[in-house]
């Protein structure tokens, strides 16, 4: 079979991007013909399709925002360069991830004028949030239930500007006014269950189906020993509830944290630091790969402090896969993730209090935690292989395959 993926940036940018590639690496594994549709960009992985690219454009820049802003929402050339691209190639199916935008939902009706069966992978809430997040303002928000996308400018949900947000509630507009996924998105994936409820809940009408995100479990050799430190690995940003963890922290001298990663509150981080003297917290900046799992390997336990809907994030999965039990936030997607004293704990989202509790209930529960560390590998192991998502993706593929061929 031959599968369309497509994903609107072509190199490792985050937790989708891998997810995009590593379903494109096990394909080919298991003897399927992949071909790619994206964005050009200098950091790009290597494709023999990149001619039929779409160009770049960096909607993080203000600079030139009216013109980009054509292109924001319906962009015409991403559906006549496929076009050309499913001409050449012929594929059986496409398979999107992440179209907003730098491609957007104009690629749907070429996809459909071929008559080619289309599944998308959710990777967070963009088909009914303007800013994809659910989270606005320090909080998790709903304003926009029952189609009041208009709550995204008079809150200024996106870059916290006027026109961006005006663009957003225009795009979800659009979207839902022309059916564009309801009726050319055959399946939505969702890697949550929380997600899957979440659209029902908003009013999407079409066939769903939980697929959790996997990892190449050859590439995570666990380490069960106890580490005399925990790791925050995240993005620097209001929803992932980093300067809660650290005024839980900064109470507990005895607890070791070392934080991992980097994004738009990093001054601010570093300030609350030093202005502080925290001496128990560490900041490595960004690590990645070899060096990432070694950090975790070297832990006590993971934990995510988010204060938003989080989807399925890998990093909970490779924490795991590490062999370290995640004190995870009870929100979102993580709810199903992680099980109460058998691969982890939670604390309530956004109580600092709840969190320091938490924390100096179980840091020095040595024995314990090396126990639930197995049980976060075996978890992993059964639930988020490469094979078990193999034939979950492939039963995704035969569901739409035969409703094309009974429409046919």
């Amino acid at each position: 079979m031959k599968v369309l993926l497509v994903n609107k940036f072509h190199f490792l940018k985050g937790g989708s991007e891998r997810v995009y590639f590593e379903t494109g690496s096990l394909l080919e594994k298991k003897g399927h013909q992949v071909i790619y549709f994206s964005m050009k960009d200098k950091r790009n992985v290597y494709s023999p399709q990149e001619k039929y690219f779409v160009e770049n454009v960096d909607f993080t820049s203000r600079k030139n925002w009216l013109r980009k802003s054509f292109r924001y929402i319906y962009y015409k050339k991403a559906a006549e360069n496929l076009e050309r691209l499913i001409l050449a190639e012929k594929p059986d199916i496409a398979h999107l991830h992440n179209i907003s935008h730098h491609i957007t939902p104009a690629i749907l009706k070429t996809l459909k004028k071929y008559g080619i069966p289309v599944v998308q992978t959710l990777h967070d809430y963009q088909i009914i949030c303007p800013n994809y997040r659910l989270f606005t303002e320090g909080a998790v928000c709903e304003r926009c239930k029952k189609r009041k996308y208009y709550n995204c400018v008079l809150h200024r949900c996106i870059q916290n500007g006027f026109a961006p947000s005006v663009l957003g509630a225009k795009e979800l507009y659009f979207q839902w006014f022309f059916k564009f996924y309801r009726e050319k998105v055959d399946l939505f994936i969702c890697p949550s269950g929380f997600l899957q409820t979440k659209l029902k809940d908003w009013g999407v009408k079409q066939k769903t189906k939980v697929v959790p995100n996997f990892i190449d479990l050859e590439n995570f050799e666990p380490n069960y020993t106890v580490g005399d430190y925990i790791v925050c690995v995240s993005r620097l940003s209001a929803e992932k509830g980093i300067m809660d963890l650290l005024e839980a922290v900064r109470a507990l001298p005895e607890v070791k944290l070392k934080l991992v990663g980097d994004g738009p509150m990093r001054a601010e981080v570093l300030d609350y630091l030093k202005k502080n003297n925290v001496k128990n917290v560490e900041y490595a900046g960004a690590k990645f790969d070899e060096e990432l799992k070694e950090v975790i390997r070297k832990s006590r336990f993971a934990i995510i402090p988010s204060e938003w809907y989080e989807n399925y994030p890998l990093i909970a999965l490779e924490s795991m896969a590490l062999g370290k039990p995640v004190l995870s936030a009870k929100i979102g997607g993580l709810a199903g993730m992680i099980a109460e004293n058998f691969n982890g704990w939670f604390f309530e989202s956004s109580d600092v209090n709840d969190l320091q509790s938490k924390l100096s209930l179980h840091y020095n529960e040595i024995e314990r935690i090396e126990e639930l560390g197995k049980n976060a590998r075996r978890t992993v192991e059964e639930k988020n292989s490469a094979e078990k998502y193999y034939q979950e993706i492939s039963a995704c593929y035969d569901i739409v395959l035969k409703n094309e061929m009974d429409n046919g």
